[in-house]
C-alpha cells in the first residue's frame, strides 16, 4: 500500500538506549542537552570557545524510530532527544504553561518534544514528525477520554529553563504493542 494512502499503524524500531545529558555553562548560564549512547554519561568539564561546560544531570532514556506495519514507511527521530511532561511550571508567560492549564481540565497531558539544544538555538522537530509521535502515543492509551499532546519545546518561553519531568520510564517508551 502506498504510504500516502495508508492509515498508519506505528511501531517502534531501532530502539537504542543511552542518556539525556544536560550541561550548563558557568560563564553565560546557558544550558544544553544532547543524547549520549555511552554506557555512562560523560561528566567531564570542558571548554568550547568562550563556554565552560559542566555536567548538570542526566536521565536514562531511549532513542527510537517509528515504522508503519502496514506500508513500511519509516520515520526517523535523530533530532529528538526525549519527551518532557509539562507540569509544575509557574511561569504564566510560557505558552506550554498556558496550554497545560487549559488541557488539564480536558484530561490532556502536554509533553514537549526535546530537540538538541545547542547554544545557538533549538533544532526543531517537523510538524509531520510531531503528528506521527502524537498518533503513536495516543493509539496506545488505555484510559478512556485521556489524550496526549506532544508539542515542540520551542512553545516554551525559555526552553533552556523549562520546568517539567523528562520521561525516563523506559517501559513507556518501549510500548510497541497496539
Amino acid at each position: 500500500m502506498p504510504a500516502e494512502d495508508c492509515n498508519h499503524n506505528w511501531t517502534m524500531t531501532n530502539v537504542r538506549g543511552g542518556y539525556i545529558v544536560q550541561e550548563a555553562c558557568y560563564r553565560c548560564s546557558s544550558r544544553r542537552i544532547y543524547f549520549s549512547y555511552e554506557d555512562n554519561p560523560p561528566r567531564e568539564k570542558y571548554r568550547e570557545g568562550e563556554h565552560i561546560w559542566s555536567y548538570f544531570g542526566s536521565d536514562q532514556s531511549v532513542k527510537f524510530d517509528l515504522a508503519c506495519s502496514k506500508c513500511d514507511k519509516l520515520v526517523t527521530f535523530e533530532e529528538l532527544v526525549g519527551l518532557m511532561h509539562c507540569f509544575g511550571c509557574t511561569n504564566t508567560e510560557c505558552n506550554l504553561y498556558t496550554l497545560s492549564q487549559i488541557c488539564q481540565e480536558l484530561d490532556i497531558w502536554i509533553y514537549a518534544a526535546l530537540s538538541h539544544l545547542p547554544t545557538t538555538g533549538e533544532v526543531a522537530i517537523s510538524l509531520e514528525k510531531l503528528s506521527v509521535l502524537n498518533k503513536f502515543f495516543n493509539d496506545r492509551l488505555r484510559s478512556p477520554g485521556k489524550k496526549i499532546l506532544i508539542l515542540p519545546s520551542a512553545f516554551s518561553s525559555d526552553p533552556q529553563r523549562c520546568y517539567g519531568e523528562i520521561i525516563r520510564d523506559i517501559g513507556m517508551l518501549e510500548m510497541t504493542e497496539a
